[in-house]
């Protein structure tokens, strides 16, 4: 809720803009803001109409309104103040209709020059204009009864006016707050300072105490002091010294510091304006709350150690960081070093020694055991303060951070992944070694079936056994393929697969892996189209290689089209390299499936693709030796339409350990 106090906050001065306006119209209050905007003084409006000189232009209706028709509700107005010999001057304003002591009704203004008020949303500016209404007319109250009473004691005199020779020209050059009053609390004199800084003129001091400055809230307490300084005899000279609130004429309020000196029948007094520093004070207050709050949700405080001295300074969060209390732990070194690991404490002396002679900022993680228990990791960064005259480290400084859950999630991290490469590498060890126990009997099995099937050693007795040889072939044949296709993979995968480069023409080795595709492209009523391949394409690559990777392109090609589609292979120079590409028009591939195609063992589980037998590793295979040869592979594919793979090889092969060059 906005209140009286926060629209009066300290640093404003008499720069709020306000005024209080009777039921009939007439101001009954005008701050000097106002009166310096106008041109006028502020006293020869009081008790005068409004109209002249402050006029509602505007409403949320767009109509025009006057101050003394009460069809003015409270809320936000464009106000035209009437300026003499001037333009008018346009400001935003807040209106608040209120109801006052015996059925009165007052309208409180807030001049709002830079449009702020529409922004407190949620403020309750009704309450806030009856206090600041009430305040006002308490005092206009007090006034009017102070004058109609006779006067017994001495005028007040201001002692800018006094003829008090040189003394005078000096109390008028002080900043300072400057004033007698009597120990009934009625003053006696102000210098110009008291007047300006309170805004209140001599003849409304005398109308009431001293102690009717100070702000409520803190009254009671400047009473109690003030108290202790009139009860003690007139003949002893006391003195008080106290800070509090005063309240503004127009409202504002404004941070003192007084020094009161009772002597015989008057008080002496000096106030200083300290507004500004109680400001800074809270903006400082602010800003450490922030980086206090930051520091935590980083798990980090800052420290200070003077070279030499036997204490340090420490953040609130460093002694959270420790696990000790603030209030009954010494932030000694001795200390400190106590909570660290033995093993770590060279460490952190070499660093310190370091910074010492180098004059160099540094970093470094160590690890301290709380007093309650339990281990915690600590990442240290500090930076040196050298001496501008003697060029000697004089402080070190710095900030700790508690990274100890991060370190524990780093550390089980790595240790997943020298787990799961530790796991792969078994796995593939056992397939390498599986691979090659059975290739030696599949040999024997695809040798000792060819010979009978060619009836080498003489005819066999019955027909149906050349059938169940050629199964038997066949069968030995696909499973030696699948695997040397998982030892190949196998050695991609530890880095054990070795090219032998060589200068290779494109299109020849393009011809002779198609020549040797036809017979299954024929079994599978598959066209293949290999026009216009070049014949002075030259690039260096691994033959094997080469031809593996079109024999599973072109393969994979005809084994997913269906009978009576097509297949074709091009062949160009792109991008300073070769680019060779194989279309087909077979059922294609889905979208979200082309990033998994080329993973190990993926296979599209679709009614097509389950029709036919394979390994899952050709794609895979193909992808890993043309990345072996520093080249791309690139699929684009749509079902039911078909599937173009690009490989494009680089003109020069990057180098690689496990690559030698053919003389």
């Amino acid at each position: 809720m906005l209140t009286w106090r926060r629209l009066s906050q300290p640093g404003t001065e008499n720069a709020a803009m306000r005024c209080v306006v009777d039921e009939n119209g007439n101001f009954v209050f005008i701050s000097p803001a106002v009166g310096w905007a106008l041109g006028m003084d502020v006293a020869a409006l009081i008790a005068k109409p409004s109209r002249p000189v402050l006029d509602i232009i505007s409403a949320h209706d767009g109509k025009h309104h006057s101050l003394d028709s009460y069809d003015v509700e409270s809320g936000f107005y464009e106000v035209a103040l009437l300026r003499q010999e001037r333009d008018p001057l346009i400001l935003q304003a807040r209106l608040d209709r209120i109801d006052g002591p015996l059925g009165k009704k007052y309208t409180v203004i807030w001049l709002d020059p830079d449009n702020r008020l529409k922004r407190q949303k949620n403020d309750d500016f009704g309450q806030t204009a009856r206090d600041f209404a009430t305040f006002v007319i308490d005092n206009q109250k007090k006034f009017e009864e102070k004058t109609a009473e006779p006067e017994i004691k001495p005028e007040i005199d201001c002692i800018s006016k006094a003829d008090d020779g040189e003394l005078r020209y000096f109390l008028n050059l002080t900043s300072d707050l400057l004033g007698v009053y009597r120990r009934d609390g009625s003053f006696v004199r102000v210098n110009p300072s008291f007047n300006r800084v309170l805004g209140y003129s001599d003849a409304e001091l005398k109308q009431f105490p001293f102690i009717d400055l100070i702000f409520p809230e803190d009254r009671e307490a400047v009473q109690s002091v003030m108290q202790k300084m009139l009860g003690a005899p007139p003949a002893l000279e006391t003195r008080v010294d106290f800070e509090s609130r005063a309240r503004c004429k127009d409202g504002n309020v404004r941070w003192l510091k007084w020094v009161h000196k009772a002597a015989g029948e008057h008080v002496y007094i000096v106030g200083l304006d300290v507004t500004d520093i109680k400001q800074h004070e809270a903006e400082l207050y602010r800003r450490e709350e922030q980086l206090s709050e930051a520091q935590k949700i980083g798990s980090m405080g800052h420290w200070y150690w003077e070279v030499g001295r036997a204490e340090m300074e420490m953040s609130d969060q460093i002694y959270a960081i420790f696990g000790v209390e603030k209030f009954k732990f010494s932030p000694t070194v001795d200390n400190v070093n106590a909570l660290l690991l033995k093993r770590d404490l060279g460490k952190i002396y070499r660093s310190f020694q370091r910074a010492l002679v180098r004059k160099k900022d540094y970093e470094l993680e160590f690890r301290l055991r709380r007093p309650k228990g339990g281990i915690r990791f600590i990442h240290c960064e500090g930076r040196c303060k050298v001496n501008p005259k003697t060029g000697q480290v004089e402080a070190l400084f710095g900030i700790m951070q508690d990274i100890t859950e991060r370190t524990i999630h780093e550390r089980a991290l790595r240790e997943a992944k020298e787990a799961a490469e530790t796991a792969y590498a078994s796995k593939t060890r056992f397939l390498a070694n599986m691979s090659h126990e059975l290739r030696t009997p599949l040999n024997a099995i695809i040798g000792f079936s060819e010979m009978i099937q060619r009836q080498l050693l003489g005819p066999v007795g019955n027909a149906r056994y050349l059938e169940y040889i050629g199964g038997i072939r066949e069968s030995g044949e696909h499973l030696l393929d699948m695997i040397n296709d998982i030892l190949d993979m196998s050695k991609i995968e530890i880095g054990k697969y070795e090219l032998y480069l060589e200068e290779i023409n494109v299109g020849k080795i393009i011809r002779l892996a198609v020549h040797m595709i036809e017979g299954r492209a024929h079994e599978a009523q598959v066209h293949l189209i290999t026009e216009d391949l070049p014949d002075d394409i030259q690039t260096v690559a691994d033959r094997r290689a080469l031809m593996q990777i079109l024999l599973n392109l072109l393969s994979n090609a005809v084994k997913f089209t269906n009978a009576g589609g097509s297949v074709e292979i091009k062949c160009q120079c792109e991008l300073g390299g070769v680019a060779i590409v194989v279309s087909d028009t077979g059922i294609g591939i889905p979208k979200d499936k082309i990033g998994v195609v080329t993973m190990p063992f993926e296979q599209l589980a679709s009614e097509l693709t389950r029709k036919h037998e394979g390994s899952g590793l050709g794609l895979a295979i193909t992808k890993d030796l043309i990345e072996l040869h520093g080249g791309t592979l690139e699929i684009e594919s749509e079902p039911g339409i078909g599937t173009s793979v690009t490989v494009l090889l680089p003109k020069k092969i990057p180098e690689h350990k496990h690559a030698k060059v053919n003389a």
